[in-house]
């Protein structure tokens, strides 16, 4: 029996070296019979929970390994024995990813022999420094450096040779081997491997080609010269050193020498620690006046007090004081506290304490306390919303005991993993919250979590018709025709007629070679970006767990672990997450607080108020958090809310996971009285009985598997888990044939069994938890009571906390203004950068009865950025601009900036008529100078600004006195300025000006649809303000239009869209016939046909037209 176990192996995460995921390399190791595998990625320890993972799966003994990049830019292999040696190669590779700049990872030869415990090294390939030395015929040279590694290393340094076919090779191993046996250092095989099979030779060579920025053709000796570099069995492997076998054998010692896995590791807490203002919040105070450490077994435990750099101890435990608050809590949030309350609260605390994470829940009630103690808004969700301490620490503001919410989805006992809180905070500040974490637990305690991107659809096809040498153009088709799909997907789909629509020959070898590289760069790591929010904390140093790397944006550090790898090593995470309708809300309140005196606390609105209930049903929701997409106002005249529950439904109702199962018609028949209510079995009346007999959460998941399947707990969290993880449609597969096997134990039917299976299987796919919809419900009944009641404020703050949600700011204006605001343009002489309100002098009966308009900020000018923000901010100090020449001395702006706002119509007040102001804006830049074409042109009164800015070169230098007559602009070349200035405008829609050119061709208004009959053939024009091709709608592309009554939506079919999708993606505004379907007060044109509007007669002089703002969606 041959074994052998492969100790250098590159994944994918060697970015562009490795051509295999870490599960298909275990998955082939185990294959093919290795004793052991290491992965040993450059620099790079990202992929080893996941492989790690894989192993334990397979009962693979899977070895943690780097090639570390040495500071002469040799290589070297370094293999975990033990748990000293994994502390320090994370800490290896942290100091050569922080210390050295981005994407050239090196270490000192001091640093590696300082941190060389508890590794096992091998020379390494031919970028070794042994290998390198002897290519180079330089004996002595490798010798000295042999002797300087096992002097640190000992007989843990082990020489490594390979065997792949080439030449020089071979002379250098046998150098190797007549070295280790003069010197009596041990030497190894191993096979460099970097793709799991020979067929994924080309992947490789892909990659190497998009590392060196080279097409295929001319990558010349950057390849590798043989496929060679795959997997070998230990047949294969005995085979090839069969004349001696020793280096065979000493994979199998080093193997067994190298135990240490992944599971070991038990990052610690870290401490909890007041500040003296937290201190006296919370009520304790030091037990002594000695400072002493926390080093002590005694203090380990206790609450500490910082006061001037030192620690103060306490009387109070962490469990003690998060029972105060946690009771102190309850007795605000709770009128009455039962006995339910006591058991449920004493339940939780319980269990948080014999898992002692009583410091992590302190460590969140102290991040919550410090933003709302800075006037930022906070609120927790996700699965922290089925906690009733999480509710009594304020940290979420859902009550889980009123609403029945599942306490295990977020904890239990059988969970092998942390709790994960999530917060969502006010966007605009939420790096000050990012920062204050970093501060109080030091940058080697906390860290932001990675996202690893890997390849899908667009960026394969792309990237491999580059590396093909198929044209710009050719790579521009194949890549929109792969659309958003991932990468197999979109070899299938081209492979099954796409490349024969865009006119290739599917017999050609390069485009069959094409096919191939795409299926094969299916999930494979492109690269990494910062998460959105994670956040990783531990009382040892991160850097001792997961490698830690800067992040491209300053004052950040990121670990390499996914957010979704860094369960298995218990790490603690918590979501930061930046939510722009926090940002809305809380500047909303504000606004009403500073201009009616009044003080709203979102958290006591009447939550049964009727009319809010109205807006929601007639989908009057542009803005409103959540519910302001097409699917969504499509749904809430349907569903016709009328209680808070019925909100959480309808933000969980319209995700993947439901749409697949089929659950989203059925659920609304029901409710109507269409469609009787029924169970497919009794036993799952008490879990689907408020929804009616459907499954919309993931909590109801998790109990019908339990009931209906026998599911223990431990299986019960496995599915909630594959039902919220990005790669889970396997493990649901594999779970759904558990769920089916204990369905017919239990005698459920075979149609019972299907569409339950069905059901769960589609959630793999994204469905909601019901705490996670109840949190988001509150934000949607706050933004919907602030727009039904606040429009104004509303208005002005939804525009402030940009960018965000569904629609542009034009189109968000155009809806404030159908609701009766007031919505006035840039003005120089009012506006300050960001929006704001300004009282109405007059307030006309039937009118505007808001009592306040809002005054467009600076911030929407095209080209004004942080410099110029910054600029003006100094120069308003000094009160608002009187003149142009005001405007131009004290304002700090560049010349671009000025002619941008003159363009926009921001100096209106100060100097009338928007050429006017360019000229004059112009004439006050720089001293005279002669200019005789200049001053004939200001001979001709009638002369256009833009000519003469033209003839000036972009600047003109000139100063002159007498004033110029130039001619003003019409009303629509005032908004053609408007929207290539701001992509916004306060003046008429675009579509005012061809409405009486559409009435006389019958083309409906968007809101004159709703007039029509149900079935009636249409035509529709309007601007396009959303264009959206879900994953989930099998091609289908949804179109929002506006015009100046409203917006319509359409639906294009798919083969409709291939005929037309170049008008589709690229035009603004059109004309739609169609079919018109209306149905409970939903309106949708089911398209047929498109055209591109035709310019006006009076957009004869702007030939561009006029491109309204467009947000996509896929």
């Amino acid at each position: 029996m041959f074994r052998y176990a492969e100790l250098h192996c590159h994944s994918g995460f060697s970015f562009l070296d490795g051509a295999s995921n870490p599960e298909d390399l275990v998955g082939r190791a185990k294959e093919l019979g290795l004793a052991a595998l290491a992965i040993t990625d450059h620099d790079d320890l990202g992929g080893i929970p996941r492989f790690a993972h894989a192993a334990r799966e397979l009962s693979l003994p899977g070895i943690i390994g780097a090639e570390l990049t040495l500071e002469d830019n040799s290589h070297l292999i370094l293999l975990v024995q033990d748990l000293s040696g994994y502390r320090n190669l994370c800490t290896l590779i942290t100091l050569a990813r922080i210390e050295r700049e981005r994407g050239s990872p090196r270490v000192s030869y001091e640093q590696l022999f300082a941190h060389a415990g508890g590794l096992l090294a091998l020379s390494g390939c031919h970028h070794g420094a042994i290998p390198a030395a002897l290519a180079r015929d330089d004996t002595m040279a490798a010798r000295r450096l042999l002797k300087r590694f096992v002097e640190v290393f000992g007989s843990d340094f082990y020489l490594e040779v390979g065997n792949h076919f080439i030449t020089q090779e071979a002379l250098i191993v046998r150098q190797i081997i007549e070295m280790s046996s003069s010197t009596g250092v041990s030497w190894v095989v191993t096979n460099n491997v970097h793709y799991a099979t020979s067929e994924r030779r080309i992947v490789h060579d892909v990659l190497t080609c998009l590392k060196h920025k080279v097409t295929l053709a001319n990558a010349g000796t950057r390849l590798r010269p043989n496929g060679s570099w795959y997997m070998k069995s230990p047949e294969e492997m005995t085979h090839l050193w069969r004349d001696n076998l020793i280096g065979i054998k000493n994979t199998l010692a080093i193997a067994e020498r190298c135990q240490f896995r992944l599971g070991w590791l038990e990052p610690p807490l870290p401490s909890f620690t007041c500040n003296e203002e937290v201190a006296e919040y919370c009520g304790i105070s030091a037990t002594s006046s000695t400072v002493e450490t926390a080093s002590t077994d005694k203090t380990a435990d206790m609450v500490q007090i910082e006061c001037e750099g030192k620690l103060l101890p306490t009387a109070i435990s962490y469990p003690g004081l998060l029972e105060q608050l946690v009771w102190s809590g309850a007795a605000k949030r709770y009128v009455d506290i039962t006995e339910q309350h006591r058991k449920q609260l004493n339940h939780e605390l319980n269990l948080i304490n014999k898992l002692k994470l009583a410091p992590y829940f302190l460590i969140m009630w102290d991040i919550v306390r410090y933003a709302r103690s800075n006037g930022i808004a906070v609120q927790g969700r996700g699965s922290a919303a089925n906690s009733a301490v999480c509710y009594c620490l304020m940290i979420t503001a859902v009550d889980p005991i009123g609403m029945d919410l599942l306490f295990e989805r977020f904890l239990s006992e059988g969970r092998h993993e942390p709790p994960d809180i999530d917060l969502d905070i006010a966007h605009q500040e939420r790096e000050q919250v990012l920062q204050y974490v970093y501060e109080k637990y030091g940058r080697a305690h906390a860290a932001m979590v990675c996202e690893v991107i890997t390849y899908r659809g667009r960026s394969a096809t792309r990237d491999a018709a580059r590396v093909l040498g198929f044209s710009q153009e050719q790579a521009d088709l194949l890549s929109r025709e792969a659309s958003h799909s991932e990468a197999y997907d979109a070899a299938m789909k081209l492979a099954n007629g796409g490349l024969e629509r865009l006119g290739f020959d599917i017999n050609d070898h390069r485009v069959k070679m094409l096919i191939k590289v795409i299926a094969g760069l299916h999930q494979l790591p492109r690269h990494r970006s910062i998460h959105v929010g994670g956040f990783v904390l531990s009382g040892q140093p991160i850097g001792e767990i997961v490698p830690v790397e800067s992040a491209a944006m300053e004052k950040r550090t990121v670990i390499q672990w996914d957010k979704d790898d860094i369960d298995l090593v218990g790490l603690i995470k918590i979501d930061l997450l930046g939510l722009g309708m926090l940002t809305m809300i809380q500047e909303g309140l504000r606004l009403v607080s500073q201009h009616r005196g009044l003080d709203i606390d979102i958290g006591r609105l009447n939550m049964a108020d009727e009319q809010i209930y109205k807006m929601l049903q007639k989908a009057d929701t542009v803005g409103v958090f959540q519910v302001e997409s097409r699917a969504q106002m499509n749904i809430l005249p349907k569903l016709k809310p009328v209680c808070f529950y019925d909100i959480i439904v309808s933000i969980a109702i319209v995700r993947p996971g439901p749409i697949q199962g089929n659950i989203i018609h059925p659920y609304l028949r029901r409710r109507r009285g269409e469609e009787e209510v029924i169970y497919l079995h009794p036993s799952l009346e008490p879990i689907l009985k408020r929804t009616l007999g459907v499954p919309l959460f993931q909590e109801q998941g998790m109990k019908l598997a339990v009931t209906a399947a026998g599911f223990t707990a431990s299986q019960a969290d496995q599915l909630r888990k594959v039902m919220s993880h990005k790669r889970s449609k396997e493990k649901m597969a594999k779970l759904c044939g558990e769920l089916s096997a204990g369905m017919k134990k239990n005698g459920f039917s075979e149609l019972a069994i299907e569409t339950i299976t069905h059901q769960l299987q589609a959630f793999a796919n994204y469905g909601f938890p019901e705490s996670h919809a109840a949190s988001f419900s509150l934000l949607v009944y706050a933004s919907a009571y602030l727009k039904l009641y606040y429009p104004v404020e509303f208005c002005c703050a939804i525009l402030n906390a940009q960018p965000m949600g569904f629609y542009s700011p034009a189109s968000l204006i155009r809806d404030a203004v159908r609701h009766g605001v007031e919505v006035r343009p840039v003005d120089l002489a009012h506006s300050l950068w960001n929006c704001t309100l300004e009282p109405l002098e007059i307030i006309e009966s039937g009118a505007n009865s808001h009592g306040f308009a809002v005054r467009l900020g600076l911030r929407f000018v095209e080209g004004l950025g942080p410099t110029s923000q910054a600029a003006l901010a100094v120069a308003l100090q000094g009160g608002l601009f009187t003149s142009v020449e005001d405007v131009v001395s004290r304002s700090g702006l560049m010349p671009s900036d000025l002619k941008m706002l003159a363009k926009a119509g921001a100096f209106e007040s100060l100097c009338p008529g928007r050429r006017q102001a360019l000229w004059r804006v112009l004439s006050l830049l720089r001293p005279k100078r002669s200019m005789p074409l200049l001053e004939a042109l200001i001979a001709n009164a009638s002369a256009n600004v833009d000519d003469i800015e033209a003839e000036g070169g972009g600047e003109i230098d000139c100063l002159y006195e007498a004033p110029v007559a130039l001619p003003s602009m019409t009303e629509l070349e005032e908004v053609v300025a408007d929207y290539r200035t701001m992509n916004l405008s306060t003046n008429k829609h675009p579509m005012a000006f061809y409405r009486d050119w559409a009435k006389s061709r019958t083309i409906h208004s968007c809101l004159a649809l709703y007039n029509q009959e149900d079935g009636d053939d249409v035509i529709v024009a309007g601007g396009i303000i959303c264009r959206q091709r879900p994953e989930t709608a099998k091609g289908f592309v949804f179109l929002t239009l506006e015009d100046e009554t409203g917006m319509a939506n359409v639906i294009i079919k798919p083969k409709l869209f291939e005929i037309y999708r170049e008008l589709v993606v690229t035009g603004s505004l059109i004309q739609v016939h169609g079919l018109l379907q209306l149905d409970q007060g939903v309106c949708n044109v089911i398209a047929r046909h498109f055209e591109l509007l035709p310019p006006l007669p009076s957009m004869s002089s702007m030939p561009d037209g006029v491109y309204l703002p467009a947000r996509n969606f896929h």
